[in-house]
């Protein structure tokens, strides 16, 4: 349903909103996917954070050097060791290649 500037006015905030558009249930199922959605990115920005941590102890590299080698910014390299990047495959893959390794990823059923 499209809403005009008008309707959406007399909404006071999104939760307002949303308690008209969705049921209870929905708003439960978004907010556990919104979660889970969460958890999944947060461990894979871990797990790439950790690889390059670890690539730099190896090659005894520090953070200047690592920004060189990537070819990108000195915020970015930042938010990738943080965990803080939101990578693009494109940039995943240019990570890797760097790193020298491959990434494995796959796509299960959660249980």
């Amino acid at each position: 349903m499209k809403y005009t500037q008008e309707e959406l006015a007399r909404f006071q905030s999104l939760d307002d909103f949303e308690r008209e558009v969705f049921s209870q249930d929905e708003r439960a199922a978004i907010h556990r996917r919104a979660i889970r959605r969460s958890q999944i990115r947060r461990a894979l920005s871990e797990t790439i954070s950790k690889s390059v941590a670890d690539y730099m102890a190896r090659e005894k590299i520090g953070f200047n050097e690592l920004t060189r080698r990537l070819h990108m910014s000195s915020a970015t390299t930042s938010k990738i060791l943080r965990g803080d990047a939101n990578l693009t495959l494109d940039t995943l893959a240019a990570v890797a290649v760097v790193l020298g390794l491959t990434p494995d990823l796959s796509l299960r059923r959660d249980v």
